[in-house]
């Protein structure tokens, strides 16, 4: 009798995660309602991701291309929100300048690349990349 191989298939990881936000004091982030405000992402274990992932680094491959060693600061700034908009599902609790923006990709990229609040970016690009934040409960 021969015992049955384990399925690793049941350690896969969840398609998408939720990223609650602290301010740059490490405190968390409320709306005037008390909801905790959050971003759900996909992750490095989606289409998504990967295509997001392929798309930020063939872009970094082109401006090797074109003889530039290293992207100016604006210019990975750009990617890096490119990258970001395109893995964000939605925006939890608060929008960003809804007067100029509908929800969606325009509004997640202008919202990551606002500098006043780029802990905000920086928190999400860190959670997104990490993948025991998307391991299933």
């Amino acid at each position: 009798m021969s015992k049955k191989a384990f399925d690793i298939s049941k350690a896969s990881v969840s398609e998408t995660t939720t990223v609650d936000l602290s301010g740059p004091d490490g405190e968390e982030l409320h709306n005037d309602e008390g909801q905790r405000l959050s971003i759900t992402v996909y992750g490095p274990g989606s289409k998504v991701f990967q295509k997001a992932q392929n798309e930020k680094n063939r872009a970094i491959l082109e401006q090797v291309r074109k003889g530039k060693k290293k992207l100016g600061s604006y210019a990975q700034r750009e990617l890096d929100a490119d990258f970001l908009a395109e893995i964000t599902v939605s925006f939890n609790g608060f929008a960003y300048r809804p007067e100029e923006y509908e929800t969606g990709r325009e509004m997640y990229k202008a919202a990551y690349l606002d500098y006043s609040i780029g802990y905000i970016a920086d928190q999400v690009n860190s959670e997104a990349g990490d993948w025991a934040n998307f391991t299933k409960a």
